[in-house]
């Protein structure tokens, strides 16, 4: 009797540690640095982050959930892109999907990802470990579209994860073109 106790006791000691770990998901101030990090294309090669240390990048941290929900920043990606915010001179632009936090089908978020690439010359990679996630200190990024701009120096000096609103966007519009 006393050996299942404490063998409960145990189990459910590890399942409480696992929850509150779960939980512990810190978010880094910004500015700070961060290091180039290895992941995937959606072809499935390995590789880096391009330009990481060549130019500032913008970076849309996607979990593809929000396609689906009408995300406010899902929709202004758009935006950007059409006004081409995301790239210039000194900025080059790209998607990284959240595939951990994802209850969709992996090939099919990805084979949908490569189609529109196609269409708009763009360039995503897959994120199915929350390698950056967790090397960037960006906090719980489940269900949520996200912005982010590093700084050629390895400096994540941008960050937002929740809906930016109409203000919001326009203000970012501004600020955003002393790294382009």
């Amino acid at each position: 009797m006393f050996r299942k106790i404490f063998t409960l006791s145990i189990l459910l000691s590890l399942s409480l540690a696992a929850l509150a770990n779960e939980d512990e998901l810190v978010e880094a101030k910004l500015p700070h640095k961060v290091e180039n990090v290895t992941i995937k294309t959606l072809k499935g090669e390995v590789a880096s982050l391009p330009y990481f240390g060549e130019k500032n990048l913008f970076m849309f941290y996607i979990d593809p959930d929000t396609g689906l929900t009408g995300n406010k920043n899902y929709k202004y990606s758009d935006i950007l892109e059409e006004k081409g915010v995301t790239h210039g001179p000194n900025m080059y632009g790209f998607g990284v999907l959240n595939l951990k936090d994802t209850p969709l089908p992996k090939s099919i978020v990805r084979s949908m990802a490569r189609r529109r690439t196609a269409k708009n010359n763009g360039f995503v990679m897959d994120d199915s470990n929350h390698t950056i996630r967790d090397s960037w200190q960006l906090g719980d990024c489940n269900g949520k579209f996200c912005f982010m701009i590093v700084t050629k120096e390895g400096e994540l000096v941008f960050f937002q994860k929740e809906e930016m609103d109409e203000q919001a966007q326009k203000d970012f519009l501004e600020w955003v073109e002393q790294y382009r």
